[in-house]
């Protein structure tokens, strides 16, 4: 929260993934923040808010709650930016009778979309988490058909175009190359060794993974800064990128 506080001075654009939110008064539940959305609100006040919920009734042990709780992604957005367009899409979509399965092989798959026009350009900002299943982070067939539906989605945009997020792939795999086509792998770039901090479980053992998640652009954007600072706030490292 006081990373969010600070960096909200110079900010303009906040994507978030994995966040909660509940129309009860329970705040946390087994670890969870219930109410993170909420806590997030009263940091940003000169922010629009964006939330695209996901899952609902359950915990991120994949064990149902007995009260109203949702789970999604989410993008906070300067007052003074107007906004021209959103979106949300299902890459892939759980039947939401179904039990949430503990490897989390059935959790939607979700892209979350802005547009906004400054510098008498339009720009497309694009929020995406990847499917978690199989934890090895590797190609698989349904990771391959997710990469080719959302590259899909953002060629279809003619606006210079941002992807960030949580893709749960590693640098090698297939899938980064179809990302990579045509737009700039920002980790690659800038040689980031890792995006994921000490605070993962797996930190330290011999399958910890060092990756997990990307910045891209189309060509056209010039980056003025791209950094992701060993700051241990997640058990993921933000990424900060500064652009023209």
């Amino acid at each position: 929260m006081d990373f969010i506080k600070n960096h909200s001075q110079d900010t303009d654009i906040f994507c978030f993934q994995e966040i909660y939110d509940t129309k009860s008064n329970i705040k946390t539940c087994r670890g969870i923040r219930a109410n993170l959305l909420s806590e997030i609100e009263n940091i940003l006040p000169n922010f629009q808010e964006f939330y695209f919920p996901t899952k609902s009734g359950f915990d991120d042990n994949a064990v149902p709650v007995d009260f109203d709780l949702t789970y999604g992604l989410a993008i906070f957005v300067k007052n003074d930016i107007k906004i021209i367009s959103k979106k949300d899409f299902f890459i892939f979509k759980n039947d939401d009778t179904q039990p949430l399965k503990k490897d989390f092989s059935n959790l939607s798959t979700p892209l979350q979309y802005i547009n906004f026009n400054t510098e008498s350009k339009n720009f497309s900002v694009f929020n995406f988490h990847g499917t978690p299943f199989p934890g090895n982070k590797l190609d698989t067939k349904r990771r391959l058909l997710e990469t080719e539906r959302v590259k899909q989605i953002v060629d279809a945009e003619n606006d210079s175009k941002i992807l960030i997020g949580d893709f749960n792939l590693l640098p090698h795999t297939e899938c980064i190359k179809i990302v990579e086509n045509n737009m700039k792998n920002l980790i690659k770039e800038f040689q980031i060794e890792l995006t994921r901090s000490s605070l993962s479980p797996f930190y330290g053992k011999p399958e910890f993974q060092k990756y997990a998640d990307y910045a891209f652009t189309s060509k056209d954007i010039q980056i003025k800064n791209f950094q992701v600072p060993h700051l241990e706030i997640s058990d993921h490292l933000p990424m900060i990128l500064e652009f023209s």
